[in-house]
């Protein structure tokens, strides 16, 4: 029997379907619906940074969501919780809390899921969250880093086949990577750092062969598919030992200060439980602390983790090219505005996304962080760091660096005074050298043929050294890690004949070299 539909009926059904459809696009961050009816949405609760942590929130839960990804970094949280989900006579279980940790290894899907209230803290890393952040704040929606998780030390890295030894050896070849992770980064990054020309960059990614995960790049390296490949280890290592002639060309052993697991909370969350987020977090560091006083049982536990797959052996093997940081590396990292790890990053990223049209502006970096929960643990957890510091030896006579950088540096004529405009560019060198902290640098100063070769000599070991001593007095890099060197005339890449290779052989050489010490 057919049913007819009144008018009425049918304004109804539209008006329901119209409803169910913004609900969803509202749900999962497409549109900010609460903004758009002149309401404050919860997602965007207020948080003032700049006054104390709260001793409780407006509906304090007891219960934390946290998005992670199949990575050995999160192991923390997971020992303090005895699993994905809260066991009884954990670190947590003592605190009062349930902890629901939930895998999601896309990191599109793990920002989705915070901004649609699914989780409520992200595990991402530092580089990723310059994109999130961007593009969170442009649908209303807001959230802040926390705390630190760990530093990838050696597990990611750049790989190649015989004859690439160094960066600039990328020119013209595949490499495989994948895109908008902490790969792309390390990538990018590193072929910014380098010598090779913008065009040069630009033809490396229009040839590059794009993965859905960091696991497959090393499987097409292994089978001679590609040139080079962006990977994590254990495949990494694995696919360098099965192609003879292979190597890592730079890994973050070199880059130690680059890729940063760290912690974001919604807002929301963040204004609603902050003693149980700031609970949450001791648990995590009590948890790191753990590992490091019971390794076999910690690794033993999180080889029992159901749907995590990271078994008891390959967990202790993973965790050796990586750092979980203590609570003096969160004092670090996160420091205090530019000079802080995480301002280092952040603007690296930003950089890059901007340069991808992933997003469309700057962001405040400063509003992108909460620091009130690292510096509420004051006196809780040891100040001094647990890492030994790094002791810097000289490179070995005749050794290829990673990476030679060409700077135009300007100084005063027939002077080794420094222009103001080119301390920007120096800034630049500063902060790559912060990233890629384990590494050794050759200063070399050169210049082109006119004048006397003895003052032209002088006069450029004279500027290479301003240049070091410019690095040392501003961020602190010790003199060691630095030589000074003036070639003068004797080392040029262009004929001294015209005017424009004249200015190019006018120039400051940024060597980079892996540091023997470590």
């Amino acid at each position: 029997m057919a049913v007819r539909i009144e008018k009425g009926g049918w304004i109804f059904i539209f008006l329901v379907g119209l409803g169910l459809v913004g609900y969803s696009l509202d749900r999962y961050g497409f549109v900010n619906l609460s903004g758009m009816l002149g309401k404050k949405a919860a997602s965007t609760s207020a948080v003032d940074t700049s006054r104390p942590l709260p001793a409780t929130g407006g509906s304090e839960s007891n219960n934390v969501r946290v998005r992670v990804n199949i990575w050995v970094g999160c192991v923390g949280g997971l020992v303090a919780n005895g699993g994905l989900d809260t066991t009884p006579g954990s670190i947590y279980d003592r605190k009062g809390l349930k902890v629901s940790f939930k895998i999601i290894d896309d990191w599109t899907e793990g920002s989705v899921a915070l901004a649609s209230n699914n989780v409520d803290v992200m595990l991402t890393t530092a580089d990723v969250w310059a994109k999130d952040y961007g593009q969170l704040l442009d649908k209303g929606f807001k959230a802040r880093a926390v705390y630190m998780v760990d530093w990838s030390r050696g597990a990611d890295g750049v790989i190649g086949k015989q004859g690439i030894n160094s960066i600039e050896g990328l020119a013209g070849k595949s490499v495989a990577f994948a895109p908008y992770t902490p790969s792309h980064f390390l990538l990018w990054n590193g072929l910014k750092s380098s010598g090779l020309t913008t065009e040069q960059r630009n033809e490396i990614f229009d040839k590059a062969v794009h993965t859905k995960d960091g696991i497959e790049p090393a499987t097409l390296f292994a089978q001679q598919k590609v040139d080079a490949a962006v990977a994590w280890d254990p495949d990494m290592s694995d696919a360098v030992a099965k192609r003879k002639g292979a190597k890592k060309i730079y890994d973050t052993k070199v880059a130690n200060r680059l890729i940063a697991d760290i912690l974001v909370v919604s807002d929301r969350f963040s204004s609603e439980s902050p003693q149980t987020m700031r609970k949450f977090l001791e648990g995590w560091l009590e948890g790191v602390e753990f590992i490091r006083q019971e390794p076999v049982r910690a690794h033993t536990l999180i080889g029992t983790v159901k749907d995590f797959n990271i078994p008891a052996d390959l967990a202790k093997s993973m965790l050796e090219g990586v750092r979980l940081t203590d609570y003096a590396d969160n004092k670090a990292f996160f420091g205090a505005g530019a000079g802080s790890d995480y301002n280092n990053i952040l603007t690296m990223a930003q950089e890059m996304y901007r340069e991808l049209r992933l997003i469309k502006r700057t962001a405040d970096i400063e509003a992108s962080v909460d620091r009130r929960y690292v510096a509420g643990m004051e006196g809780k957890f040891s100040s001094t760091s647990t890492e030994p510091p790094i002791e810097y030896k000289a490179p070995p006579k005749g050794a290829t660096p990673i990476a030679t950088q060409r700077r135009s540096i300007y100084f005063e004529t027939n002077s080794a005074v420094m222009s103001p405009d080119s301390r920007v560019v120096v800034d630049e060198i500063g902060a790559f050298m912060r990233a890629y902290e384990n590494t050794v640098v050759d200063i070399e100063g050169n210049s082109d043929s006119t004048g006397a070769r003895e003052l032209n000599m002088s006069l450029s070991e004279q500027r290479a050294e301003t240049v070091k001593k410019y690095l040392m007095t501003k961020y602190g890099y010790p003199s060691v890690r630095m030589r000074a060197v003036g070639n003068g005339p004797d080392k040029p890449i262009d004929s001294n004949d015209t005017p424009e290779g004249r200015d190019k052989n006018r120039r400051t050489d940024i060597k980079v070299y892996p540091n023997p010490g470590q």
